[in-house]
């Protein structure tokens, strides 16, 4: 119903007062039109209910306690005393606080309910992700060695050899996914905390592998008149470098160059990835780097696993770099960018 990254998710103790407030002024004003308790509290328990339904529990049952003393010591006689000598106000009042617990128990109850099914919903996408990630490479895997047991003596060598590369193609990307799961689950446990081995490394030269890892002719690097060296823990750059670029030419129609090309600020390093695909809507570029998270459609009709983009922002960061999209009128332009206190 309410945005967790919107603005009164970030401001409940301030967005609490205010209704607090309004419905406060509003039963004394209704109070001095219509002389009515009972309308006094229903406007009151509004307030209780719309706090209970954007904010904490505990702050739904303070605003049910203030209302309650507003409503004993501005409209009950006698006024402005926390004394009470009319029964009935006594009853309402005791009504009150009593729809005011059950709203909050209940507001909380369902809340907790929605968390639940988010995450069950969250586990089954992992779950059905996961399983479509690895049976699809392995399923490839079986049927082509299969077809060439079944079929040796009559496939030429030729059509023996593009089975044979067919099957090492689909186990490469089968241990690249269980690669980016392995990491991934390393930069959930341990975050800020993993532990790097680094060594001056040139950024040239892990571009070069990832290239040739990829075996992809689109790929190319603008030309640069500088040769950056970090210090790095080579190995993660260069999956986080792969999984970036692999993601570019995934997304890339048939024939379209993704370029790759350097640049620096005074404090940092910095590296740009640019494919021609269909680009990512502003309004999601964030959820791109969540685990998981897919929803480009890829010129092989195949949105990914959605990990890659997470675990190499995990690795970037690890390193105390960043990536982010760029604002582009065609594709998308990923700039990496890495410290210069990283760089020698």
């Amino acid at each position: 119903m309410f945005s967790e990254n919107g603005f009164i998710a970030k401001n409940e103790y301030l967005v609490s007062f205010l209704v607090l407030l309004l419905t406060s002024a509003f039963a004394v004003a209704l109070d001095s039109l219509l002389h009515s308790a009972i309308s006094v509290l229903l406007v009151l328990q509004l307030g209780v209910v719309v706090v209970s339904l954007i904010a904490k529990r505990w702050m739904a049952l303070g605003v049910a306690i203030v209302s309650s003393l507003v409503f004993n010591f501005f409209i009950t006689e006698p006024r402005y005393t926390l004394h009470m000598n009319n029964t009935e106000d006594v009853v309402n009042l005791v009504v009150f606080i009593a729809v005011a617990l059950a709203t909050s128990y209940l507001s909380s109850y369902i809340k907790e309910q929605k968390q639940q099914l988010l995450v069950a919903n969250v586990r089954s996408n992992i779950l059905l992700s996961v399983s479509h990630d690895l049976r699809t490479p392995l399923a490839a895997v079986i049927g082509a060695l299969e077809t060439l047991e079944t079929y040796r003596d009559k496939l030429d060598q030729d059509e023996q050899n593009e089975l044979l590369g067919s099957a090492r193609s689909e186990s490469h990307r089968l241990f690249r996914y269980i690669e980016n799961i392995l990491q991934a689950t390393k930069l959930q446990h341990q975050g800020d905390e993993l532990s790097l081995l680094k060594q001056p490394t040139s950024i040239d030269v892990l571009i070069d592998n990832v290239i040739l890892r990829l075996g992809a002719p689109c790929v190319s690097r603008m030309p640069q008149n500088m040769s950056p060296i970090l210090t790095i823990q080579a190995a993660l750059i260069e999956q986080a470098l792969f999984n970036l670029i692999e993601n570019a030419v995934t997304f890339s129609p048939d024939g379209e160059r993704v370029e790759i090309s350097f640049g620096e600020t005074q404090q940092a390093l910095l590296i740009f990835i640019q494919d021609n695909g269909p680009g990512i809507p502003v309004a999601r570029q964030k959820e791109v780097f969540t685990a998981f998270s897919s929803f480009r459609q890829s010129a092989s009709k195949d949105g990914g696993s959605g990990l890659g983009l997470s675990v190499a922002r995990g690795i970037i960061r690890a390193h105390g770099g960043d990536i982010r999209i760029l604002p582009t009128t065609q594709g998308c332009t990923m700039e990496v960018s890495l410290p210069k206190e990283e760089a020698h």
